[in-house]
């Protein structure tokens, strides 16, 4: 009897958590109610609150998102009035452009020619197949959704690799192993109990060249062999779209979530900083960027392909002819006909690749800090108007309304018409429209952003921020190499269980307030706890990109999670060097910045040698 009331009550587990976590958590601001904490004590009940919502997923991730509006009001932190302004903040336009711009390259498949053509010069060996598929994934994650970039890039994959092993004689083996994703989903929840989120979808030679050698009867790899060769390269080939999917995003500021929440999370704690915009955001990230994906690309190699050879085909010599090319074998003949059925490039392609490279112009010469003229104004084509006025929102909506009005199709009017053209003349539908829009954008992430941003807006106007500032004076003695690298490890293995998004609007005000309670430069913990926010290689359900491939069926979780663990630590290391090499002048890391308060009495000063110095506002005596 007690067993099956147990079962019962742990089938309604969400109901339990949504109605006992404020239950548990009430003892917190009842007893700090008449003090001077009560604010503080109100709002950390309701960071507690979402943080734990957020985890367990009981609501919607958008739908947590909304709290701040109910909870603050009533918890006596912020009128509903200033919570809610919080939702369409500058940045979340930033993010609105982006994707707009996205949902046009999306329309028009200027995505898929963009990958195919990287996979055409990359060639169909595997080893340089797979870099072609990452680094079109990492480009094109950059700039649109990772999800809709990986739900466009598996299927090509499953493609090439379909006729890799068809060619080498695995197909017959592959086809009894591998199911469709759709056959595949009842047998495959069973198998593993793994509960995938919910995705909406956005929106040469090669390695197994025969050679004289004689391979044994009891070495030939059988139907249930682990080291089946077509097996490991099937599942190289995903995971390297995956994982190149979340590295990419973190090259520029509208990659993903995470990159927006810190530049909200600065102008809230610091109104008086620089702040981040596009071109600062992406003078750190894309090299770290570049360096993770190599990274990965060696990692997966040796994991699914043969490593041995790795050196020996970069070098363009030895391992048996592996690394010619050979545009005549059946997996480039399918790249090829997938590019060629795209035929050439459209008027709508055109239209939308000339905003895309105008978009990124435009951000990046908005505002250039390294040319200062005269009067002490930035370069760039905003000299022209009212300082700050023209963000890099602005820019993006900008363009984005322009491809609401540009036509899909050359005009055919007047001096415009063609000889040959007959058709009568009338408007042609622009390249951009709000059905499209209303289909394709994922507006559940917009109102996560706002969250977060209400989130920190509320734990600064609460005092918690400078509570917590005063708290962590205890880590002043601690080094500051290390702190940076046990906080990115927490924060990747974190955000494994939980949204990237929601994992960096609960950390990145504490970690703002950590930074002035031990009197470092702020970015030298924000920035890396941002990045390692879309460092989740190991499950599943860790990103909505891992769900996809993990969907097809060739991989496991032990796959995932053994390839993911080791990638996890890689690139926590390299984003380790990365902001204590090049970061540190880039930033100016080495100084405590006059727009942070230290909470400390001295300022550890990074370089070749740490130094402790007063900072500006703290006298002797």
């Amino acid at each position: 009897m007690a067993p099956r009331i147990v079962r019962e009550l742990l089938s309604f587990w969400k109901s339990l958590v949504f109605l006992l976590t404020p239950l548990f958590l009430c003892p917190l601001p009842i007893y700090f109610a008449y003090t001077e904490y009560s604010k503080m004590a109100a709002c950390a009940y309701a960071v507690i609150i979402m943080a734990v919502y957020w985890t367990t997923e009981v609501l919607p991730l958008a739908v947590t998102a909304l709290l701040p509006i109910v909870l603050f009001p009533m918890l006596g932190v912020q009128s509903s009035k200033d919570v809610c302004i919080n939702y369409l903040k500058d940045n979340n336009f930033l993010f609105v452009g982006g994707l707009l711009v996205a949902v046009a390259i999306e329309r028009w498949n200027l995505h898929k020619r963009i990958a195919l053509r990287v996979l055409l010069t990359v060639g169909s060996e595997p080893r340089w197949l797979m870099l072609g598929m990452m680094s079109a994934t990492a480009f094109l994650s950059m700039w649109i959704s990772n999800t809709a970039t990986t739900a466009m890039m598996v299927p090509i994959a499953q493609a090439i690799l379909s006729e890799l092993l068809k060619e080498k004689g695995m197909d017959n083996l592959e086809e009894k192993k591998i199911l469709t994703p759709d056959e595949n989903a009842g047998k495959f929840e069973e198998e593993e109990a793994i509960k995938l989120k919910e995705i909406k979808m956005e929106e040469g030679d090669h390695d197994f060249v025969e050679d004289d050698t004689t391979v044994p009867e009891d070495q030939v790899p059988t139907l249930g062999s682990s080291v089946d060769k077509g097996d490991k390269m099937g599942k190289g080939l995903l995971l390297c779209i995956c994982y190149a999917a979340n590295i990419g995003g973190t090259a520029t500021l509208t990659g993903t979530g995470p990159n927006l929440v810190i530049t909200q999370a600065v102008d809230t704690l610091f109104p008086d900083g620089p702040g981040i915009d596009f071109v600062t955001w992406f003078s750190f990230g894309f090299p770290a960027m570049l360096l993770a994906l190599l990274l990965a690309w060696i990692w997966l190699q040796c994991m699914f392909l043969d490593c041995r050879c790795l050196l020996g085909c970069i070098k363009q010599r030895g391992c048996k002819g592996r690394c010619k090319r050979d545009r005549d074998n059946a997996a480039y003949k399918v790249i090829r006909r997938q590019y060629d059925e795209l035929g050439p490039l459209s008027f709508p392609e055109k239209v939308v690749l000339l905003h895309f490279v105008l978009l990124v112009l435009l951000w990046f010469f908005r505002d250039m800090k390294f040319v200062k003229l005269e009067n002490k104004r930035a370069a760039g084509w905003t000299y022209f108007f009212v300082k700050g006025y023209m963000t890099d929102a602005a820019t993006g909506i900008m363009v984005a309304i322009f491809l609401f009005f540009w036509p899909s199709k050359p005009p055919n009017f007047m001096c415009c018409r063609r000889s040959r053209d007959t058709r009568p003349a009338k408007p042609a539908p622009p390249i951009l429209d709000w059905a499209t829009v209303h289909q394709k954008m994922p507006w559940s992430v917009v109102i996560l952003l706002g969250g977060g941003f209400a989130l920190a807006d509320g734990v600064k106007a609460s005092g918690l921020s400078d509570w917590m500032g005063q708290g962590f004076q205890t880590f002043s003695g601690f080094p500051v190499v290390a702190l940076v690298l046990i906080i990115c490890i927490i924060v990747a293995f974190i955000t494994e269980f939980t949204s990237n998004t929601s994992t960096a609007a609960i950390f990145l005000p504490i970690l703002g307030k950590l930074a002035e309670g031990i009197c470092v430069h702020p970015y030298y913990l924000m920035i890396p706890a941002t990045i390692a926010c879309s460092f989740a290689f190991m499950l599943p359900v860790a990103t909505p990109p891992n769900a996809i491939v993990f969907s097809y069926g060739r991989i496991k979780v032990v796959d995932m999670a053994r390839c993911g663990f080791m990638l996890n630590l890689g690139c926590i290391l390299v984003l380790t060097f990365a902001i204590n090499t090049y970061g540190i002048p880039l930033y100016g890391l080495h100084t405590f910045p006059s727009w942070a308060t230290c909470a400390a009495g001295a300022v550890t000063q990074l370089g070749p040698a740490n130094v402790t110095m007063l900072p500006a506002n703290v006298t002797l005596g």
